[in-house]
């Protein structure tokens, strides 16, 4: 069976989202059936677009300078060209305004619109308009999938289909790398948090402008979509309270050391409240994890705490859950089983 999809954002995620695909098609096709052919690239500036299907291999093979091939049409609008797409699924990984979700928010609304199920990467849409989208891909009979929004392609949002039965009371996690590496340097080696946070941004942990990582709002975007997922709310980053941790020195670090603790930058759901902030935590527990990893601690009723840990930032970490979003809705489709 052949889907059509188009890609928005050729990135680092939609770049490696690509390779991926190329790299796992005779899987697809033996284990599914499934043949996916990407229909149209969008960039910025304009769109590589073939109705037959791009060769990957010929984008791959010219690399940056994509531009050049026949199939590239200069000025196109991925907005003014959605409609004229015959593809079944949009993928939508361009870099998001935290602050209105664009330009993946009108992206992702004009692909349900015209009846594609969306697959994205981009948390701003999800934090912002959770529960509009949803009803929106509702309205139009759509499916809406982002579980890379979350620790990546740990499975944080997915597993809420194996706790149908049992009953979540409140999550615990560390949701964002680059906090979690700067409080892990600053423990280790007792440095100041400013030399911590210039070694995250020369091994590409921190970008140049780190605000939203270091002061919580990346950490707090991500758990308001793991609470409306899980809880089925209709929560904003708006309802979170945020506390970053460039205030954080070595002192402090060392008193917590002295007394068994560590500081750890904690995403917290307990008692209808949302909380980002730093918080002592007992040395060696689940949540004492180093480096740029990711740990979803979910409190539930009857199974206690079930723990997911990984890499949860990277574009082939991101890529990998991008399609396998793309794969289960494909299950939902009925198109495999």
């Amino acid at each position: 069976m052949e889907r059509n999809l188009c890609l928005i954002g050729k990135g680092n995620v939609g770049t490696q989202f690509l390779k991926l695909l190329q790299k796992k098609q005779e899987i697809l096709k033996t284990k599914f059936g499934l043949n996916f052919r990407i229909i149209a690239i969008f960039e910025y500036d304009g769109a590589l677009i073939n109705n037959n299907g791009l060769d990957l291999a010929k984008i791959f093979d010219i690399g940056e300078n994509f531009r050049k091939l026949e199939d590239w049409e200069k000025n196109v609008k991925a907005l003014n060209y959605l409609s004229k797409l015959d593809i079944e699924t949009c993928i939508e990984t361009t870099p998001t305004n935290p602050d209105t979700g664009e330009p993946a928010l009108s992206h992702i609304i004009e692909a349900l619109n015209n009846g594609f199920d969306v697959v994205s990467s981009n948390k701003g849409p999800f934090y912002l308009k959770y529960r509009e989208l949803h009803e929106l891909a509702e309205k139009n009979k759509c499916y809406i999938k982002y579980d890379a929004t979350v620790a990546s392609c740990v499975p944080a949002l997915a597993i809420k289909n194996d706790l149908i039965a049992n009953e979540i009371i409140g999550i615990k996690s560390i949701l964002n790398g680059t906090s979690n590496y700067i409080l892990s340097r600053m423990t280790s080696e007792g440095v100041e948090f400013s030399l911590a946070l210039k070694e995250a941004q020369e091994l590409g942990y921190a970008e140049a402008d780190p605000t939203l990582d270091i002061e919580g709002f990346d950490a707090a975007g991500k758990l308001v979509i793991l609470v409306n997922e899980l809880f089925d709310l209709s929560l904003t980053i708006k309802d979170v309270k945020i506390r970053g941790i460039s205030d954080i020195t070595p002192q402090a670090i060392k008193l917590a050391k002295s007394d068994g603790y560590v500081i750890k930058h904690l995403a917290i759901y307990k008692n209808n409240s949302l909380l980002v902030e730093p918080r002592l935590i007992e040395k060696n527990s689940s949540l004492d994890i180093n480096g740029t990893l990711n740990v979803i601690e979910i409190q539930t009723k009857y199974a206690g705490p079930i723990i997911l840990m990984g890499r949860g930032a990277g574009a082939k970490e991101a890529a990998a859950a991008i399609l396998n979003d793309l794969i289960n809705i494909q299950k939902l489709r009925g198109y495999i089983h």
